[in-house]
């Protein structure tokens, strides 16, 4: 996730925001040369003159603004959901590790190590679950005793949660916590359910097809039809403008297409590495008290 200090204007601007609205410069150039071809012949030849009715293409960019409107509340509140998402999360594990550390008794150090090493791993698994499945990036933060079992199984973050449950029921077997003490750590295994679930909802529901298919069918023809509107009465100045707008309308709908999942490895998704590694550090450092 980019970094940024917004109160500098000047250098603001012109730094590097997103890899998909800087990656439009062919289809700006596309849009430059299309524009430039029409204005040369509306200039220069008296075959080719066009003058067309502004007031259709107005309705449609009223409409298009709306849908773009929509589409990029849509997709920041899927941002937004996972942000938050994540931060019950790293709350969840905290609270999880920090009341076993309390609950097992100090001489139990293995027990206790075993619950935390696999609250920690379950952070790590749930991220490669929610890219793109390549748990061989996390294969160093998964309990040796259990790596077996966790290669072969396929829902990888279910079974670290089920690991979690059973050495907690196992803690209570042997009298080292209390029932009252296991309900209260099933409440904050419940909680990383829930965390879960939340996430591979937004993981596993993008914006309708329909919906987007139908923006970009309208994006397209609008952005390829502005250029007949704008050449007979802006002549040569039709040029620069034709390309603001098209960078706008087309930029706001990539900026939608890039925060949409907000669990991916673009510059402006969730900083789920950095996170993962906090909660690591967290648990890590409870041992230390």
């Amino acid at each position: 996730m980019l970094q940024y200090d917004n109160k500098n204007w000047f250098s603001f601007i012109f730094r590097h925001g997103s890899k998909h609205v800087e990656g439009m410069w062919y289809s700006i150039l596309f849009m430059s040369l299309l524009t430039t071809g029409l204005v040369y012949l509306n200039e220069k030849t008296e075959w080719f003159h066009i003058d067309i009715d502004a007031s259709f293409h107005s309705v449609v960019g009223l409409v298009l603004g709306l849908l773009l409107v929509f589409r990029t509340n849509s997709a920041y509140d899927r941002w937004w959901e996972g942000r938050k998402q994540l931060g019950v999360l790293v709350n969840s594990t905290r609270n999880l590790a920090l009341k076993i550390k309390l609950y097992v008794p100090l001489e139990k150090y293995a027990e206790r190590n075993e619950v935390l090493d696999l609250i920690s791993a379950f952070s790590f698994t749930l991220k490669a679950h929610l890219r793109d499945k390549d748990y061989k990036l996390v294969a160093s933060e998964i309990p040796k005793k259990i790596k077996s079992r966790f290669d072969s199984v396929k829902h990888k973050p279910n079974y670290i949660l089920n690991e979690i449950g059973r050495h907690l029921e196992l803690l209570f077997r042997q009298g080292l916590i209390s029932g009252e003490q296991l309900i209260i750590l099933e409440k904050e295994c419940n909680a990383l359910i829930n965390v879960q679930g939340a996430c591979e909802r937004i993981r596993n529901t993008p914006i309708p097809m329909a919906y987007a298919l139908h923006l970009k069918r309208v994006l397209l023809m609008y952005s390829l039809s502005l250029p007949f509107v704008m050449v007979h009465k802006l002549h040569y100045w039709s040029i620069p403008i034709v390309l603001i707008i098209f960078y706008t309308m087309v930029g706001i709908e990539l900026i939608g297409e890039e925060i949409e999942d907000p669990f991916g490895l673009d510059e402006n998704d969730l900083p789920f590495d950095e996170l993962c590694q906090k909660i690591k550090e967290n648990i890590e450092e409870m041992n230390t008290y």
